[in-house]
């Protein structure tokens, strides 16, 4: 029996049975609707000649089945890209230069032209004027908003049971790993917060903190400098460096109206802070005013 022959007749038995005509075949749907109508004996012949040749089933176009051996594996259209074949003839555009020209510093190996240069003349970024500058002593804070706050109390990664310092908020995850200068507290998110806390940042916003008062909580603004925000946050650093715990310090005069206090520090002797409180916070010292009377003045 051909394939066209057995393919019709797997075709016509299909659509007989009820089927749909078009898409592809169930094979074991039209050799069960063949079954029905052929004798025994000559299904037997037809699903011996089936096996038999099974392989060369997919070249019968009746039966729209396609098969999947070791010849049509492939990757999707624009899986794999062309090898760019260079120095394989002039038919192929891309011989004997392989599409470099002839000579010059871009026909060289490894020899470019650098970014930006034009030929010796005055590139296009020295004969743009500057605009704009970089602060290099620039005080920049990591955010925390109030509905992160809330959110993290909620899921357990804080505890708002006592004061929550700047290296719970950044061992916790609430404000990135990098810092800076400091925590900020900023009022993105105000109604979630219903629940009192009480906090030690770096800064606050005026928002912020009504919001913060207003459930019952307090926000304290204390001051680290560089040495002191790493004492705080990596108290090991310095136990594994053998060196001391630095002291508090103290504000710069122009910076001294935006904290509330100086922040204290673990102990050398309990480097990771298990047993320090952090409520204990030093007070901002207070200009001494002198009496006008007592200044002597040069004659």
């Amino acid at each position: 029996m051909r394939f066209e022959q057995l393919g019709r007749l797997l075709l016509q038995a299909h659509r007989s049975s009820g089927f749909a005509a078009e898409g592809p075949i169930p094979l074991y749907k039209a050799c069960e609707a063949l079954s029905k109508q052929s004798s025994s004996e000559g299904w037997m012949r037809s699903v011996v000649t089936l096996q038999s040749t099974c392989r060369g089933l997919h070249t019968c176009p009746a039966l729209q089945q396609e098969f999947v051996s070791l010849n049509n594996l492939a990757d999707n259209p624009g899986a794999r890209k062309q090898v760019k074949r260079l120095g394989r003839g002039i038919g192929s555009g891309l011989g004997k230069t392989s599409g470099r020209g002839h000579k010059g510093q871009k026909a060289r190996r490894g020899r470019q032209v650098k970014l930006g240069f034009e030929g010796g003349q005055t590139p296009l970024r020295l004969s743009v004027p500057k605009q704009g500058f970089h602060q290099h002593n620039a005080i920049r804070y990591a955010p925390l908003n109030l509905g992160r706050l809330q959110s993290w109390v909620d899921i357990g990664r804080l505890d708002a049971s006592h004061v929550i310092t700047m290296k719970e908020l950044r061992d916790s995850g609430a404000v990135r790993r990098q810092v800076g200068n400091g925590i900020k507290l900023l009022a993105q998110g105000a109604r979630q917060l219903q629940i009192p806390v009480h906090l030690q940042v770096s800064q606050v916003s005026a928002e912020a903190r009504k919001r913060v008062e207003a459930m019952g909580g307090s926000v304290t603004t204390v001051y680290y400098n560089a040495l002191g925000l790493r004492a705080l946050l990596r108290p090991d650093w310095f136990t594994h460096k053998g060196r001391l715990t630095p002291k508090p310090a103290q504000a710069p005069p122009k910076l001294a109206t935006r904290f509330d206090a100086r922040g204290c520090l673990p102990s050398v002797a309990d480097p990771k802070g298990a047993s320090w409180q952090p409520a204990g916070v030093l007070p901002r010292p207070h200009p001494v005013v002198r009496d006008p009377s007592e200044v002597r003045t040069s004659l």
